[in-house]
């Protein structure tokens, strides 16, 4: 048994002085867990995406149980379909994470050219999106709204493994695919500010299905959109992007360096792309990840402990400033006691002298 810390800072001043580059007490600490929080506070992994105040509710409660820094962020991890006329099919297994695409608004890249842009304020997740916001203002706690990337809630809009052959076989389909989705993207962001006002709303977004190609189709249908898309919001007054480069990405880095952040954003990374080489690319971001989320729901309580303290040590040494996390979202079915390891972790390794 360790003596549990006496932290000489809350979690809202550590990150604020993290951002400040300011010296802290401990490393930042987030959880990371949205269907997570559903299982432990006791409400259905539906209701974190669907139910406002029960997702913001549970997400309070397990951030405090576990004394993580973070805060209740309104996430939907199958952004894009649904906002524009699709169906999605809602998490109620014992292994389902989140909303799934049920069925797309189109049966043919032709149909994207007859596609309208949705009415913001009612399209699919956004109302959902802007109550949680709403109830993240009243907390007096970082506002954000999902933002991007294009990319992956194009292939939603369209069907990921359509969306991957149109690639080769209709290139036209993807970019005009890639024009919608910005141009939608850009009128969430001017809803959010315009309500919240300049420099109170954060830009939050994942990349996964980026992960699924190569270095030239990056650079012509994703990079030019995200360039595009990071520069306008940042330029419309969102405070920072906070982006998930999610999977195995290290071929792409490269290319991702290039696109805006800001002054200074949050860039976490899965267990594939080591800390050190993230923050090479990114040195004027600070950098968060990485312990593989199946050593932490999956592995022995002694795996766990010196995966989470490898990942500890390596991210203390980060000049860029760091947060410790895991590589992607906790599994809904994440035994409570890792989660707490998780805590324990950054009270036992993560304290600078």
């Amino acid at each position: 048994m360790i003596k549990r810390a006496e932290f000489t800072m809350s979690g809202r001043e550590r990150m604020q002085a993290l951002f400040n580059r300011e010296p802290l007490d401990y490393v930042t600490y987030v959880h990371r867990g949205y269907s997570f929080c559903a299982n432990n506070a006791g409400v259905a992994k539906a209701d974190i995406y669907d139910d406002p105040q029960k997702s913001f509710d549970a997400q309070m409660w397990t951030n405090e149980q576990y004394n993580s820094d973070g805060s209740p962020f309104y996430t939907f991890v199958s952004y894009g379909a649904w906002e524009f006329g699709g169906t999605i099919e809602w998490p109620d297994d014992r292994w389902g994470s989140g909303p799934g695409v049920e069925k797309v608004p189109i049966e043919s890249p032709e149909q994207l050219w007859d596609l309208e842009l949705p009415d913001v304020k009612t399209a699919g997740s956004v109302p959902k999106m802007m109550e949680f916001a709403k109830l993240q203002e009243a907390a007096g706690l970082p506002i954000g709204f999902v933002c991007g990337s294009p990319f992956t809630h194009a292939a939603n809009l369209c069907g990921i493994n359509e969306f991957m052959m149109w690639i080769v076989e209709n290139p036209d389909a993807v970019h005009k695919a890639m024009r919608l989705m910005t141009d939608h993207i850009l009128q969430v962001a001017d809803y959010f500010v315009d309500t919240f006002g300049k420099g109170n709303v954060i830009a939050r977004s994942a990349a996964p299905t980026e992960s699924l190609i190569g270095p030239k189709q990056f650079e012509e249908f994703v990079k030019p959109y995200v360039t595009e898309l990071h520069s306008k919001v940042l330029d419309k007054g969102a405070k920072y992007v906070y982006c998930h480069i999610c999977g195995e990405q290290n071929h792409l880095l490269d290319q991702w360096a290039e696109v805006p952040f800001g002054e200074r954003s949050v860039l976490s990374f899965g267990h594939e792309v080591p800390l050190e080489k993230a923050a090479e690319y990114f040195p004027d971001h600070i950098i968060a990840g990485n312990t593989d989320p199946q050593i932490i729901a999956q592995g022995h309580p002694d795996e766990v402990r010196e995966a989470l303290k490898q990942t500890i040590e390596t991210g203390k040494k980060l000049k860029n400033g760091y947060i410790f996390m895991g590589g992607c979202s906790l599994p809904a079915s994440t035994p409570p006691y890792k989660v707490f390891m998780m805590s324990k972790a950054r009270e036992e390794f993560g304290r600078f002298d």
